[in-house]
Order: structure tokens, then C-alpha cells, then sequence
């Protein structure tokens, strides 16, 4: 070809160039034009090309969706149509289950064949979840109160059996309980309710004084179906000679043997269920014997012969513990301690 064919070429080629769009004339000059693409303008392109080029799935379908929005007659309508309408049913049964899968998919196909389906699912799923977040909530205050009443109805035992082995210590003996160990004098006398002191029986020599402390223990217990509140009144009361020391210490309350049982059990023991008091005084002979073990002897030959009303009578190595079921209306249950002091 001469220099003015080329020249002549080129003129043409220029002119052609500025008749086609910006993608076609990429398709012309790359030789993969296509029909669409020759008819397509800029902004039809440009929004046909984040359909095929947006590097996640979401972001292919939100791109999609936005074309066919922007671009209903476009030159890539029909493919890109064609996408969407196999695309789409497939992206929303993965996402469908969950709030946050639904979430998404409003989120990248907000106006997605599905979006009603959508939408209305995933109100029930928050609504469930809310009314989930209730019971649990519910369910977690309930387990709350219910351990809270263990705890209180555990308490009964466990206050018994402290003050026992705090006054089995032979420390606490043979001086003035001021002058106790800290585990008896902190909690007996400084630990509210304070104790009172008064005169005691001239029996128990002159001068001499009975200091009681009142703990009154609230608890929960289920009678007839319904929960009841109960109280086990515990008394510990130290006969002190006119020097302040611990004489005897007697440890009581009003059918304090049937609360330990009822704390026990969590159910109520009738004044004439008789199964239930007895029960009681099981319970409190073994926290007894406990105790006793674990502060002077566990030797079988420590127990003695009870007579009714006594229940319970250990005596060794200078301790004495007897146990009493009150049987006349208004008598109390009574743990009765004394131990020889230890030699100084």
C-alpha cells in the first residue's frame, strides 16, 4: 500500500473510532467484539464490567442487580438477567436460615426477588430470638433464686455444725471467751446480732452469766405445691462463771431439729408428720457426731447410752456432748456442750 493509502486508512479508521463507544472500540482493537459491546455506551460497560470483575459473590450480584436497575434495555440486559435469575434463588437458600444470612442478602439484593420472603422471615427470627433472650433471662433469674435458696437452706447445717466445732475447740475453754480464739469470739461476739447477757441461775454459782446469740436463718421450703418461708431460729447460749469463762454451751431453738430437716429436704414437715421428725433428729445426731469426730474423737466407745428425750450422748477425752428432742409443746431442741479445758 502507497503512503497516501495509509494515510487515507488511518482518516477512516478515526472517523469509525469516534462513531463507537469507549468499549467498543476496546472490543475493535482488542478483536473481541462482540454485538453488545458495539452497541453498549460508557456507563452501560462500566456498570456490565463490576458484574463480571467485583471480587466476591455479594459483591457480583449487588452489581448485577444494580445494572438491571440502572440499565432495563441495556446492551448486557438479557445476560446479565439471565445471571441474576440463576444466581439468585442459590445465594438466598444459603442465606435463609439465619437472621445474619438474611441480613446480607437484603444487604447485596435489596430489591431481590426474595426480598418480601426475606423480610418477613427474618422478623420472625428476631422475634424468636427476642422471645428467646426472655426466657433466658428469665430462666437464668430463676436459676439464680433457686441457688439462692439452696444456699439459705444449706446455711442451717452448716450454721449447727460450725458452732459446734467452734465450742468442741478445747481453746475456747478455761478462760474468759474474751480471750477466746478469734473463730469463737469473732463470730460470737462481734458478728451481728450482738449477744445479751443476763444473771443465770444462782445453781450455776455467783457471779455467773448466760451470753445468747439469736440467729435467725430464713429460708424456702415447697408445702402443698406452693413455696412457704420457714425460719430456724438458732440460740447459742454460754453459761459463764463469774470470771467469763465457759461453763456449758448449749446450742438451741424452737423444732430446731425438724428446720434442719426441712432445710434438708426442701419440703415442709408438718407438726404431726412424724417421719419428718424423725428425719430431723437423724440429721441432727450425724452433724453431731461430725463434729465431734472432727474435734475430739470419732471412737465408737465415746458414745453413751441415751435415754428419750436424749438422743445423742458422746463423752471422751474431756469432751461431753448430748443432744435432747424437745417433746412438750414449746421445748426446744437442744445441743448441750462442755469440754474440760486444756491443762495450762
Amino acid at each position: 500500500m502507497s503512503g497516501r493509502g495509509a494515510v487515507a486508512s488511518r482518516r477512516r479508521l478515526a472517523t469509525s473510532a469516534r462513531n463507537l463507544s469507549f468499549a467498543a472500540l476496546v472490543a475493535v482493537l482488542s478483536g473481541c467484539a462482540s454485538k453488545p459491546a458495539l452497541l453498549a455506551s460508557y456507563d452501560d460497560y462500566a456498570a456490565y464490567r463490576a458484574t463480571r470483575v467485583s471480587r466476591t459473590f455479594e459483591g457480583r450480584l449487588s452489581a448485577a442487580s444494580a445494572y438491571l436497575e440502572r440499565h432495563p434495555r441495556g446492551a448486557f440486559a438479557g445476560e446479565v438477567r439471565a445471571y441474576l435469575t440463576r444466581a439468585e434463588p442459590i445465594y438466598y437458600a444459603a442465606k435463609r436460615r439465619t437472621a445474619a444470612g438474611l441480613t446480607a442478602y437484603l444487604a447485596t439484593l435489596p430489591r431481590g426477588a426474595f426480598r418480601d420472603e426475606a423480610t418477613h422471615r427474618l422478623r420472625e427470627l428476631v422475634r424468636e430470638r427476642s422471645a428467646g433472650d426472655v426466657l433466658s433471662r428469665a430462666a437464668q433469674e430463676t436459676e439464680a433464686q433457686l441457688a439462692t435458696q439452696r444456699a439459705d437452706r444449706a446455711r442451717v447445717g452448716e450454721e449447727v455444725t460450725a458452732w459446734l466445732r467452734r465450742f468442741l475447740d478445747r481453746g475456747a475453754w478455761g478462760r474468759p471467751l474474751a480471750e477466746a480464739p478469734a473463730e469463737v469470739i469473732v463470730p460470737f461476739s462481734l458478728a451481728l446480732p450482738p449477744p445479751r447477757c443476763a444473771p443465770a441461775d444462782e445453781r450455776a454459782g455467783p457471779g455467773a452469766a448466760v451470753c445468747a446469740k439469736r440467729i435467725p436463718l430464713w429460708f424456702v421450703v415447697t408445702a402443698e405445691g406452693e413455696s412457704a418461708p420457714r425460719q430456724a431460729e438458732i440460740e447459742v447460749a454460754v453459761l459463764e462463771d463469774a470470771a467469763g469463762r465457759p461453763i456449758e454451751v448449749a446450742i438451741r431453738g424452737p423444732a430446731l431439729f425438724t428446720r434442719l430437716e426441712e432445710a434438708r429436704s426442701a419440703r415442709e414437715v408438718a407438726p404431726d408428720d412424724a417421719t419428718g421428725r424423725i428425719g430431723g433428729i437423724a440429721l441432727a445426731v450425724e452433724l453431731a457426731r461430725s463434729a465431734f469426730a472432727a474435734r475430739v474423737s470419732g471412737d465408737p466407745s465415746c458414745g453413751r447410752q441415751a435415754v428419750a428425750p436424749v438422743v445423742l450422748h458422746l463423752e471422751c477425752e474431756g469432751a461431753r456432748l448430748v443432744a435432747r428432742a424437745g417433746i412438750e409443746a414449746g421445748e426446744d431442741d437442744v445441743l448441750t456442750l462442755t469440754v474440760t479445758p486444756p491443762a495450762r
